[in-house]
């Protein structure tokens, strides 16, 4: 067996039939096991690479991720590991193009903005190619996340939006909250049961039901104003080293294609089918879901409108036609919705 990387047996989960494998590929998985994209996507796809080259090629993933977040696309384009996936929003400065959909107001469902996403990038990303060392495989968006109120008022309005303290990730969806005149106090997902349950925020926003289940803030939250589009949506881009990618026989390579791409992003259905059981359990425990009413939206979308504007401007400044590629991306998401 031709392995890429030799790794301990005893630090490795490895899938099935590694034995025969022929290449051995280090992937490296950050998620934890229970993840809700973990379980229906990541192991699905990586699963379905062994099954497709017939056992030729076998997925190795550590037992603990070999990089925090920010350094994941460094950890496999320096070899410390042969293929991995990282959050796009720690891709802003070498990437523009990629937080497409994490602009809010934006996207549908995990699905269909997978899929959409994919399209996007091979009609109009692809050519810039800005991912430098190696192979973009797959590119997934969950389902997106919206504004929660831990107290008796339900934000039913922009201006209740004004001066209030609320959490939010770093990046793109604070200043979208801060654009509606939110008090953002920034910080990692890991951080936010911290900051919530010690009460120095109202309010919080951008992960989606399983996720506040996951990080256990549910119980703080008393009603959600879903937007339209969601406010943020984070999203994943899949890759594998380039000298890796191309030391595999063609007919691996394509059998990976096959089951990467948009036939990954199918695999996001199942992300919707748990955001849905999710948001019922919280209807359920007596939460409030409100859908924001007209006027929001439209002011929301003024307020959003330099962020939008600002991607664009930043497609134009790698090649790209922004405005060309951002209808494009909302035109596939219409033409999904029909299906």
């Amino acid at each position: 067996m031709k392995a890429l990387h030799s790794i301990v047996a005893a630090t490795v989960l490895a899938t099935p039939l590694a034995a025969s494998a022929e290449t051995t590929v280090l992937f490296n998985n950050f998620l934890p096991p229970p993840d809700v994209t973990n379980r229906n996507v990541v192991q699905p796809w990586l699963e379905s690479i062994a099954t497709a080259t017939d056992g030729n090629v076998m997925i190795e993933q550590p037992s603990a991720s070999l990089a925090p977040p920010n350094e994941l696309l460094n950890t496999v384009q320096q070899g410390i590991a042969d293929a991995g996936f990282v959050m796009v929003g720690f891709l802003e400065n070498s990437n523009p193009l990629l937080q497409l959909t994490l602009l809010p107001g934006i996207n549908t469902n995990a699905e269909d903005s997978s899929v959409a996403l994919w399209r996007t990038y091979q009609e109009h990303f692809a050519e810039a190619d800005q991912l430098d060392d190696v192979k973009l495989l797959g590119l997934i968006t969950v389902t997106p996340g919206h504004i929660y109120a831990m107290g008796d008022a339900p934000i039913e309005a922009v201006g209740d939006m004004a001066n209030l303290k609320t959490w939010g990730l770093p990046g793109v969806s604070s200043r979208a909250l801060s654009s509606l005149g939110a008090v953002v106090t920034p910080g990692p997902a890991v951080r936010m049961y911290e900051v919530i349950s010690g009460g120095v925020v109202n309010a919080f926003c951008c992960v989606n039901y399983p996720a506040l289940e996951a990080f256990n803030v549910t119980q703080f939250m008393n009603s959600a104003t879903e937007i339209p589009g969601g406010l943020f949506a984070p999203t994943f881009a899949f890759f594998i080293r380039q000298d890796i990618w191309d030391s595999l026989p063609p007919e691996d390579q394509e059998a990976i294609t096959n089951v990467s791409g948009e036939t990954m992003a199918r695999l996001a259905a199942g992300i919707d089918t748990e955001y849905a059981e999710a948001r019922q359990r919280f209807i359920d425990s007596g939460g409030q879901v409100l859908e924001a009413s007209d006027s929001f939206v439209a002011d929301a979308n003024a307020a959003w409108e330099p962020l939008r504007a600002e991607w664009i401007e930043n497609a134009d400044a790698a090649g790209i036609d922004g405005t060309a590629a951002l209808a494009f991306y909302r035109e596939q998401l219409e033409q999904l919705a029909q299906e």
